[in-house]
């Protein structure tokens, strides 16, 4: 019996002893996921920020107001699975919302459902004149506004030519754009929208003498009328070489080509979009750009969203108004003005950014090394789905980080060796399943979760997502504010 037990105690023994000794020869540190806990800490279903898995998930407001960037080719759920569920959620706060809507999905599964819970709702598209909101960002702009006028006209040249071109030809296609521009503001601000600056422009001809006579009459400031800077600018900008005049004259006119079509004028002529009611009262814009549409276009949506957002951080919004949420579909395609240092900043005005990209690429191409760095920066949370692009999955792997093997040889052996492997590797996420989404947030631990499309919710959604759509009102003719010179 007593053998038995020693026999018993030795194996005993032996066991732990092993136990230990592949404690002691293998330890792992470094990078980890997220435990469940931490999970529900960080996502909490009582928080009012925005949904990461269209179901339960639910981000701080605070933490939603720091950026989410998602990652998504395209047909990979992140309409049905994220910005489609985030509308329909928000729609029971009192809230306001800017959505970009390449097919027009979004706007037939929310906005029958947003009428009903009070929201004023505006639709820009200029494939569709007689039911679009007109939208004139130089709007209630004169001559006490010259930067922010300097800041659309830079605008409208870098959404077309970005960094094509050598910095000497845009600022002089701006210099013309600009120069017109302020003559507006100062002598015919109810005149100054993106039609008439085209029809300026027209009439530039090679060398612009043919608007010296205007621009001498329309150049003074109201306020200091011996000021003369417009009028030298001019003169300045006429007596350069008349190639490189012919050059820059060249790339205005590219610039706001669109304009030359009747139907585009008739959008900018006028403004029903004022963006102070997004503070006081429940509103929400769609923007629908057809995605065959998009290049031609894409100067609107790149100047709506400067004026959106220089509007939304012209101050600090107090307790009782509202706050802002943007889903914003094909954000890749987009250049807004200074926005490295916008996303940086708008978290402190409540407006929450949720941007989609097809790959961290199209951040650089649009904002060079430097911006691009910045924009990723700012971004606290980001969403892949499956299928990521090489460059992208590289590069949340890499922000993931490593986990750290330490092993012994032995138990006694005193040297320790060291393997350090991606916690989860490139491939693994352009892998995940089609229902699935790696989600990482500023300092936490990353984690993948299911995510659910608004279809497949619980009866409410499904019902809210089946409302009629709103009939968007017939405008008809409007009045047009027409230069003539």
């Amino acid at each position: 019996m007593s053998k038995l037990i020693a026999g018993t105690f030795t194996g005993l023994f032996k066991a732990g002893k092993w136990l230990y000794g592949q404690q002691r020869l293998s330890k792992e540190t470094g990078a980890r996921f997220a435990t469940p806990s931490e999970i529900k800490a960080l996502t909490r279903s009582s928080n009012t920020g925005v949904l990461i898995d269209g179901r339960n998930k639910r981000l701080s407001n605070i933490d939603s107001f720091q950026a989410v960037g998602i990652f998504s080719p395209p047909g990979r759920g992140k309409t049905s699975g994220y910005i489609i569920p985030n509308i329909l959620d928000k729609a029971r706060q009192n809230c306001s919302m800017l959505v970009s809507d390449p097919s027009g999905e979004i706007f037939e599964h929310t906005s029958g459902y947003l009428k009903s819970r009070g929201f004023d709702i505006h639709v820009l598209c200029p494939s569709e004149v007689e039911y679009s909101s007109q939208f004139n960002p130089f709007d209630g702009l004169d001559h006490r506004h010259i930067d922010e006028i300097g800041m659309l006209c830079q605008s409208i040249i870098l959404s077309k030519y970005g960094g094509d071109k050598e910095q000497i030809w845009n600022d002089g296609a701006l210099d013309i754009q600009e120069t017109l521009a302020k003559c507006l503001a100062y002598s015919r601000p109810d005149m100054l929208n993106l039609p008439n600056l085209n029809y300026l422009i027209q009439r530039f001809g090679a060398d612009g003498r043919s608007l010296d006579d205007w621009v001498a009459e329309n150049s003074t400031n109201p306020n200091i009328p011996t000021d003369t800077t417009v009028v030298d600018a001019w003169k300045s900008l006429i007596s350069q070489q008349e190639k490189m005049l012919s050059s820059f004259a060249t790339i205005a006119r590219t610039s706001l080509k669109p304009f030359n079509n009747r139907q585009v004028q008739e959008l900018f002529f006028g403004n029903d979009i004022d963006f102070s009611r997004f503070r006081k009262r429940k509103t929400i814009v769609f923007i629908k750009l057809k995605e065959n549409k998009m290049q031609y276009y894409q100067f609107l949506i790149d100047l709506f969203y400067t004026k959106f957002f220089s509007a939304m951080t012209s101050a600090i919004p107090s307790r009782r108004e509202l706050d802002v949420y943007c889903f914003l579909d094909e954000f890749g395609h987009a250049y807004v003005h200074n926005f490295p240092t916008i996303i940086n900043n708008i978290r402190k005005y409540r407006v929450s950014l949720s941007l989609v990209f097809q790959s961290v690429s199209q951040i650089t191409n649009k904002y060079g090394q430097e911006g691009g760095k910045t924009i990723k920066s700012a971004i606290s949370n980001y969403l892949v789905f499956a299928g990521a692009d090489m460059e992208t999955a590289r590069e949340q792997s890499q922000k993931i980080g490593k986990r750290v093997i330490q092993q012994k040889a032995s138990f006694d052996d005193h040297v320790d060796k060291y393997n350090q492997l991606d916690l989860m590797p490139p491939e693994s996420i352009r892998t995940l399943d089609a229902n699935k989404l790696l989600f990482l947030s500023g300092n936490h631990h990353p984690f993948v979760t299911e995510f659910t499309p608004y279809y497949e919710r619980s009866s409410p959604y499904r019902s809210a997502s089946k409302k009629k759509a709103f009939s968007l009102p017939h405008r008809g003719s409007r009045s047009a504010n027409r230069l003539v010179i």
